[in-house]
């Protein structure tokens, strides 16, 4: 990286010595050394050309590795004067170290063998006095000048060689405000990831429990109550059906990085609609107790879509582990807060916290409620204190 810094330093060098050889030079005409400024003034545009900050970003990202983000949206001045100073800082550090290569290192060698044959380094002195005439030196001077350039040229490629990657990050990357930018996206495109995870999970999930349960009692009913068989066949068909619209959005949004969340969320159940998965539930034989007050049915869409969610949770807990087929629901509101409870028979001695409840949790948390799941005395118990003003201070465990 350095080396091809150098190699794009050397014709800014060449023109540096010869614009101060012009103003150094006797009886050259003004206009000559005043042209001369011009020139140099030209050699900044290629600097601030932004086809130079990308060829930039791409060398470093291959000879550097390192993952340099491309900047998403269109150079600001201030994105042009970061890569003006990465192409001045990349062509300097590459002169100084094409420098040491081309001229301090040869010098050196010459001077020490000089002085190992007995010529007393006269030879790099000379050599130091065509280049340098103005100042004449001794060897000594030479020697003692030509150590510490080395150790300086050294230390320097050393440090620009560790440095280069960071420096190239700051420079040619995204600005701060738009990796902040960035880094707010990616939080919200996960949030939105887990979000839907949780719902694939929760609506999925509590399709293929209450779909098994109605195989089976559909195949213990198919010859002595064909009706109620047909009725479970039925079931399975709509609740799939509900279950696979619900995939086909997610796998969309996943696929495309489109959602109309709107729709979506107008057409998605809420707290009102328990009763209705109530009926559901026990249409597979499972016993359901519901008590819910009318404050509960008429909450914000938010809050009523994610409160379904986690009723639903619960519900199809209980029909997994329930010990006996009936489970308590209860869903009121009280002293401002959305109260839900459920509760069934389990012979667990746990409670283990999968992804079901997992996710419930995140959904309270996020809501600014409290959640709680344990087993006491053979019940399993699943509270839910939400806020119905929103979330005041913090989340809840």
């Amino acid at each position: 990286m350095l080396l091809i810094g150098g190699l794009v330093a050397l014709p800014y060098g060449a023109i540096a010595i010869w614009v101060l050889s012009l103003w150094a030079a006797e009886g050259v005409p003004a206009y000559v050394r005043w042209s001369s400024i011009a020139i140099v003034v030209l050699l900044i545009i290629p600097a601030v050309l932004p086809v130079t900050r990308a060829l930039e970003r791409t060398v470093a990202a291959q000879l550097l590795d390192t993952a340099i983000v491309e900047p998403r949206r269109r150079a600001t001045l201030a994105d042009t004067a970061r890569g003006a100073l990465f192409f001045a800082g990349h062509i300097a550090s590459g002169g100084i170290l094409i420098l040491g290569i081309a001229f301090v290192f040869p010098l050196a060698a010459i001077l020490l063998g000089d002085l190992a044959a007995g010529g007393g380094g006269s030879e790099a002195t000379e050599l130091l006095n065509d280049v340098v005439a103005t100042i004449p030196v001794d060897p000594a001077t030479v020697l003692i000048g030509c150590v510490i350039v080395t150790a300086l040229i050294v230390a320097f490629s050393i440090g620009a060689g560790y440095l280069l990657p960071w420096y190239a990050a700051l420079l040619l990357g995204p600005s701060r405000d738009e990796v902040r930018e960035l880094e707010d996206a990616a939080a919200r495109a996960q949030r939105r990831r887990g979000s839907l995870a949780r719902d694939v999970h929760d609506s999925v999930g509590h399709a293929l429990t209450v779909s098994t349960m109605q195989a089976t009692f559909a195949r213990h009913a198919l010859e002595n109550d064909p009706d109620a068989a047909r009725a479970a066949l039925v079931e399975i068909e709509r609740v799939s059906r509900g279950a696979v619209a619900e995939l086909d959005y997610v796998l969309s949004v996943l696929r495309d990085g489109h959602e109309s969340r709107e729709e979506h969320a107008r057409s998605g159940r809420t707290l009102a609609d328990v009763r209705q998965l109530a009926d559901e539930t026990r249409a597979a034989g499972f016993d359901v107790d519901l008590r819910m007050d009318d404050l509960a049915a008429t909450l914000p869409a938010s809050l009523g879509r994610e409160a379904y969610r986690v009723v639903q949770e619960g519900i199809t807990n209980a029909l997994r582990y329930a010990a006996t087929p009936h489970v308590d629901v209860v869903a009121v509101v009280s002293g401002g807060d959305l109260v839900i409870r459920i509760e069934n028979e389990t012979t667990a001695v746990r409670v283990v916290d999968g992804r079901g409840l997992a996710g419930a949790r995140e959904r309270v948390a996020m809501l600014g409620g409290t959640f709680s799941a344990r087993v006491e005395d053979g019940t399993w118990r699943l509270t839910v204190h939400v806020p119905v003003a929103g979330p005041t201070s913090g989340v809840g465990v």
